[in-house]
């Protein structure tokens, strides 16, 4: 994949750095932890992307909570003249993996590398055994990959499969109380997209 040269390109750790430094303390002081800030290309569109977590989960109206004043700081900066999509939300269940601390706290989970190769593109999935931060690796199953290969690393949680085979008509074996609590977690993984304002 070719790598765009300059402009917003070299400005993405500026503004991630600039976006996670005042969006932390918002995101503290409502007792959720942030997870991550991307400044990135979609298409023809730059998305910044605020995510936050919380060990405790995460629900709609927590997400619209922090949203707002992360988007009225935001509206306030410079740097948002270069963003044309922010999205304030949480990362959902499939996590991407970007950070050193994002690989080391992932040890023994099951993840997904997007991988390319010699122009082939494949995917490995399996238990994330180790994580290099010298040689900017990780091993997956046995298999040592070079993350400078990787389109993208995320996570692959294992009960989600058997969600996807579970038939919502026979919920057999289901509590009333489970069923909920499965609604709710999705309704967690909403993200809050507000397209950039023209000046």
């Amino acid at each position: 994949m070719a790598k765009e040269k300059g402009g917003k390109k070299a400005l993405a750790p500026q503004i991630e750095e600039e976006a996670a430094k005042l969006a932390r303390p918002l995101i503290e002081k409502a007792g959720c932890k942030l997870y991550d800030v991307c400044f990135e290309k979609e298409g023809a569109m730059w998305y910044l992307r605020v995510l936050f977590d919380n060990d405790g989960g995460m629900d709609s109206d927590k997400c619209e909570e922090l949203s707002r004043p992360i988007n009225d700081l935001f509206d306030r900066q410079k740097f948002i003249g270069q963003v044309d999509i922010l999205e304030i939300g949480t990362p959902g269940v499939y996590k991407k993996l970007r950070k050193p601390e994002h690989f080391k706290e992932s040890i023994g989970e099951r993840v997904t590398a997007h991988v390319k190769s010699d122009g082939e593109e494949s995917y490995k999935t399996g238990i994330l055994e180790e994580y290099g931060e010298e040689e900017s690796s990780i091993t997956v199953d046995g298999e040592k990959i070079k993350l400078s290969k990787c389109i993208k690393v995320n996570l692959e949680p294992e009960e989600l499969e058997v969600l996807e085979e579970f038939d919502e008509s026979e919920p057999d074996g289901y509590e009333e109380e489970e069923m909920q609590s499965l609604s709710e977690a999705d309704n967690a993984e909403i993200n809050v997209n507000r397209p950039k304002e023209e000046n």
